[in-house]
């Protein structure tokens, strides 16, 4: 089966520093070459600008040519309107946090091309029932007849703890440093507790990175990552805290969960985490204030308790290749490409 998957023209395949839309692919194309297929890459990256997929779209036309492929794959909304202008049929996949909040012109312009490129696709991937739930409610008759509900995959060959590097005193956090991942709730839950706080992700804010650090007192921003540095950070650290505002399906956490780290984290990752076993949660309606103090009270019983610590890591890794494996995520996918294959 030929299957090329297109890329976002913003960032590189793999980035640097946190886990998006650009580190998924790259996971994804490594699994299906280990599935035994021979899937190629279509990507271009200008200047790392969340324009540029605009500009990468315009060149589909002379990147395509000449391309043959069973099956072409988009991941990204504006990619996917190019390619239904085109009339190449493509399987897409839904990242959008779009289907749940829109605020502004921009989310609104955002959504409308969401629409179009899963209305126009031959499937769509949704990567949680509520994504699923969600698309059908807003489409109805527009709607793919092929959505089948895959999660994203995590590499946990690359993603393991080691144990023995572990002191109980440093929590990681992985995304790009802006606020609706609420770094600063994470800064200030580890105030006074001796827990140092390492952030690895682009840094676009000076102004709210700076808010971060002052909110803490032990806050290191490490900025983007290379791919062995993010692998170090994951193996070697405690905790992972993710406090963020809104997720969809968040490849920090699952990578966190194969690297046997338990999650402290706000209710947008609650659905990966299983409460008390893998990390804990916070309820839906936490306000930042009690979010923070959660989250320090679990952060410190954790640290005072190396084996409830290293028996909730263990449950975590466990949990990570049950749900989010790679081989079975592919298996997946290559059910739904032929499936899309053998209809008319």
């Amino acid at each position: 089966m030929r299957i090329l998957l297109v890329g976002t023209g913003v960032e590189p395949i793999p980035p640097t520093g946190y886990g998006g839309v650009e580190r998924t692919l790259a996971e994804y194309l490594r699994a299906l070459e280990a599935a035994g297929e021979a899937p190629v890459l279509l990507h271009h990256v200008r200047r790392g600008r969340s324009t540029d997929e605009y500009r990468f779209a315009l060149e589909l036309p002379r990147l395509l040519r000449g391309v043959q492929a069973d099956i072409v794959h988009a991941s990204t909304p504006v990619v996917a309107n190019r390619l239904r202008w085109l009339h190449r049929p493509y399987v897409y996949t839904s990242h959008s946090r779009h289907w749940f909040s829109l605020r502004g012109p921009t989310q609104r312009w955002g959504f409308f091309l969401e629409r179009r490129a899963v209305a126009g696709s031959a499937a769509t991937v949704a990567l949680t029932n509520e994504i699923a739930a969600k698309v059908r409610a807003r489409l109805r008759g527009s709607a793919p007849a092929r959505m089948p509900v895959i999660p994203i995959g995590v590499d946990a060959d690359r993603f393991r703890p080691n144990w023995a590097a572990r002191t109980g005193h440093v929590a990681l956090a992985v995304g790009v440093v802006a606020p609706v991942k609420r770094w600063e709730i994470a800064a200030a839950a580890l105030r006074g507790t001796g827990i140092a706080l390492r952030i690895a992700g682009p840094t676009p804010d000076a102004a709210y990175a700076q808010a971060v650090r002052s909110s803490g007192e032990n806050v290191e921003l490490l900025g983007e990552v290379s791919e062995e540095q993010l692998l170090r950070a994951y193996a070697e650290s405690d905790l992972l805290l993710h406090p963020s505002a809104a997720e969809i399906l968040s490849g920090t956490v699952l990578q966190g969960l194969a690297a046997g780290l338990p999650i402290l984290g706000a209710a947008p990752v609650g659905p990966l985490v299983q409460q008390g076993v893998t990390g804990f949660t916070t309820a839906p309606d936490a306000t930042p204030e009690l979010i923070a103090r959660e989250l320090r009270e679990r952060a410190i019983e954790l640290a005072r308790d190396d084996v409830a610590r290293r028996t909730m890591g263990e449950a975590a890794r466990k949990s990570a290749l049950e749900r989010f494996a790679w081989p079975a995520v592919v298996a997946r996918h290559l059910a739904l490409y032929r499936e899309v294959l053998g209809a008319p």
